[in-house]
């Protein structure tokens, strides 16, 4: 005789794939704090969102126009934004050097 486990081995599927679908659809996990920085003339505004560890992504009409790819800092890290120009903008931290980029606009 053969042990099976109906009830066990078949709940298994579609709890993955509702603990995926809920994982993957879930941006407010992956990201602290968000603030947004609008541009001189006022036409465009991007946001800055700030994952646990003070990692930037740029967002501009809700798509990612930057992506820091560094590891991270043990302390909290306050970004700032500085508008060069309407399709330009400065990302850096007053606190440590090297962390300055500079990050394009891309037109609509």
């Amino acid at each position: 005789m053969k042990f099976t486990n109906k009830l066990t081995n078949r709940p298994i599927i579609p709890f993955t794939i509702a603990a995926m679908t809920f994982l993957s659809s879930c941006d407010s996990l992956k990201y602290d704090k968000e603030f947004e920085s609008q541009s001189p003339s006022g036409e465009k505004t991007v946001t800055v969102k700030v994952d646990h560890v003070s990692r930037p992504d740029v967002f501009y009409n809700d798509e990612c126009i930057f992506e820091y790819s560094g590891s991270g800092f043990s302390e909290t890290e306050y970004w700032k934004v500085e508008w060069l120009s309407e399709n330009e903008i400065r990302l850096y931290l007053d606190s440590y050097d090297g962390e300055d980029y500079n990050i394009e606009i891309p037109e609509e």
